[in-house]
This record gives structure tokens, C-alpha cells and sequence, in this order.
């Protein structure tokens, strides 16, 4: 008798001390949004006005590409590994912008200041972004600075001045890529498009 009377109070009260417990977390995985990282991924650079593309003039096979001082534009995007990116730690927060089809980066045109006889210095507005040989001085290095959630503005560590294309030709192929102050235009903004699964970098 004793023994039933135990059952019974223990059904009766198990109820109740299952609605005290604390809650755990629902069964079965959490989904995670991963972050894409910045280096080690491959990268389309897109400028956001003129939705096109980083570029080098003929196809990556084209020595033309890979050529010191070859000229950096804009174009429609297609699979060539001159219009792909790498992003190579420099230090102090700046990257070098490799492309992955030849050890060439991106690189201011011009001398360096106090340089006698210049036509063109690497730290004066307007400058013209070119590509050079791989290396570590200061105009081959860059820094992402967020100005939007995934939209970039990019500036040099040289001249200070940021990346930039021609406005006036925007929205053409072929269309010139400098360097300039900061005045807030989207042609001075850029996204970074992950190659193998079309997913914006952001910080």
C-alpha cells in the first residue's frame, strides 16, 4: 500500500518539476554564418557604380597582361585570371592586390617625390594605377577601409589617396582605373566577389 501511495505522489509531482527546469537549447544543429576570409580567397573586384570588373587589356594569356606597367581598367566580367584577385598581407592593416594569373600587383604610375624631371609623381591625384612585378614598397600596398556594409573604399599606402575610375567613362568597358581623393562617389567604391561561390566580403 505504502509502495503505491509512493507512485502516486511521484506522478503527481513529476509534472511540476519539469516545468521548473531551465530550458536547454533546442535539439539539433544551429545554423552558423561564416565569415569569408580575406586572405587565401579569390576575389572579382567590383566597382559599384559601373558594375564591372578589375581588368588588364587582352586575355590573361596575352603577355600584354602581365607586362610592368600594363593599364588597369574596367570590364564586363568573364572567367579570365586577370580579372581574379588575391589578397596578400602587407602589414599594419594594408594588402597587396595580386592578380592570380601572373606575380604582378597593383601599383601607382609615376616617380617617387623629391624625383627631378617628373612627368607624373606617385602621390599626386590622378595618378594612374598600373600593374608592377611583385614586390613590398608602399604604392603596391593597399588598405580596405568599410564605408557600407560589403562596400569598400581603397586607399594607397603611399599617396594616401584612394582607388578610383574615370566617371566620365563609367559605364564602358575599358573604362581607366587612377587614384584620387575621397569625395564619396560610388566610382570610388569597390565589392569583393568570392570566385567560387559569388558571396561579398565585408568586414
Amino acid at each position: 500500500m505504502k509502495r503505491i501511495s509512493l507512485v502516486v505522489l511521484v506522478s503527481l509531482l513529476l509534472p511540476a518539476l519539469q516545468a521548473q527546469r531551465p530550458k536547454g537549447r533546442p535539439k539539433g544543429r544551429q545554423a552558423v554564418q561564416t565569415q569569408i576570409s580575406l586572405e587565401g580567397t579569390t576575389f572579382h573586384l567590383r566597382n559599384v557604380m559601373a558594375n564591372k570588373y578589375i581588368d588588364l587589356p587582352g586575355k590573361d594569356t596575352d603577355s600584354r597582361s602581365r607586362d610592368n606597367g600594363a593599364n588597369v581598367q574596367l570590364w564586363d566580367l568573364d572567367n579570365g585570371g586577370d580579372r581574379k584577385l588575391i589578397f596578400v598581407p602587407a602589414g599594419n592593416g594594408f594588402h597587396h592586390i595580386r592578380f592570380q594569373h601572373a606575380n604582378v600587383q597593383l601599383d601607382v604610375h609615376g616617380c617617387f617625390s623629391g624625383t627631378w624631371f617628373c612627368g607624373t609623381y606617385k602621390d599626386e591625384k590622378g595618378a594612374n594605377v598600373q600593374i608592377w612585378s611583385s614586390g613590398d614598397s608602399e604604392p603596391q600596398q593597399w588598405k580596405l577601409e568599410q564605408v557600407n556594409p560589403g562596400q569598400f573604399r581603397i586607399k594607397n599606402r603611399y599617396s594616401g589617396k584612394y582607388l578610383d575610375a574615370r566617371k566620365s567613362d563609367i559605364h564602358k568597358n575599358g573604362c581607366n582605373v587612377l587614384q584620387w581623393d575621397w569625395n564619396g562617389g560610388e566610382n570610388q567604391l569597390w565589392e569583393l566577389v568570392c570566385v567560387k561561390t559569388g558571396t561579398r566580403y565585408q568586414e
